[in-house]
């Protein structure tokens, strides 16, 4: 099986016919590009638009269907600016805020009832209508919920994904507002997965990065206005595999250059990433100690004044 994970696309209104068609030619050549890996499913990470707005809504799915494009949507605190999470699924078709998709890792075709199935839950970690206060949290209901998917994984890889970072396990992800408030709750649901592999995926901070804890890996994907790049993610019976593929349009970061600077508030700290935060191997035959390692050393205390 094959998925691409796309960072916080922040698809926006602007006030010149210039600069939409700068947009319109920015996303259509990333999803071209998403396109020619011939995943068997796309992620977008949440912030899919700026403002919140219908209009951008409409603006980025005409976009993607214009090249053939399909995804699946994780919330994100810009996507829930403006309108409720009901609103919003119109768009998405998210019929839950959260929820779960099973695959087949050789076919890559969903399949509920196979006993090789690999199980990916969408979480929902946002403030609804919060401007102020863009943090993460993720209500009691959804974590009783994600106890039961963590257990029902077994010795299976489970593949997580949010919006939010967790506390101190991605870049930046220490910061006020920039990660989930009620990190240290989700962690302990982590922890119940004793065997086998897990992997959380998450945006918001607009950086590439990469850290893994004992049986569990934290992925957090750049936005591709800040690094004309997307993942990459292999799962077979044997490895979980991860890449970051850059875009290969050769004007592709000059148009988001001129975006992000009409957006103005855009978020601009150092985002690339170094070469551990663009690649990853899991080898899914050996055994990893369990997550209890998730609760202790700081990752900031290893890589405190980096700079990507």
């Amino acid at each position: 099986m094959r998925f691409v994970v796309l960072g916080d696309l922040h698809y926006s209104v602007y006030k010149t016919n210039s600069l939409c068609q700068i947009r319109e030619e920015f996303y259509e050549n990333l999803f071209s590009s998403v396109l020619e890996q011939k995943p068997d499913a796309v992620f977008a990470i949440g912030d899919t638009v700026d403002n919140g707005f219908p209009e951008e809504f409409e603006g980025l799915h005409a976009c993607a269907r214009r090249v053939g494009l399909n995804f699946y949507t994780v919330n994100g605190n810009h996507d829930l600016l403006e309108l409720p999470r009901e609103e919003v699924a119109r768009w998405t078709g998210n019929r839950q805020p959260y929820f779960t998709l099973s695959f087949d890792p050789v076919t890559g075709i969903a399949n509920p009832d196979t006993n090789r199935f690999s199980n990916l839950v969408v979480l929902d970690t946002v403030k609804e209508k919060s401007p102020k206060d863009h943090g993460g949290f993720v209500w009691s209901e959804q974590i009783a919920w994600l106890k039961q998917q963590i257990e029902a994984s077994e010795n299976n890889p489970i593949f997580v994904f949010g919006h939010h970072p967790l506390k101190s396990e991605t870049l930046y992800s220490s910061f006020r507002m920039l990660k989930v408030d009620n990190s240290h709750e989700i962690k302990q649901v982590f922890l119940r997965k004793q065997t086998g592999h897990g992997f959380y995926f998450c945006g918001h901070n607009h950086a590439n990065s990469i850290n893994r804890r004992g049986n569990w890996s934290f992925i957090q994907t750049a936005a591709p206005l800040r690094t004309n790049d997307f993942r990459i993610i292999d799962y077979t019976p044997n490895q979980v595999s991860l890449t970051t593929v850059v875009v290969k349009n050769r004007n592709q970061q000059n148009l988001a250059k001129q975006l992000t600077k009409a957006l103005g508030d855009f978020l601009m700290l150092p985002s690339r990433g170094f070469e551990a935060d663009r690649h990853l191997t899991i080898p899914l035959a050996s055994q990893e100690k369990s997550g209890a390692e998730l609760l202790s050393n700081d990752y900031y205390k290893r890589v405190r004044g980096r700079v990507a």
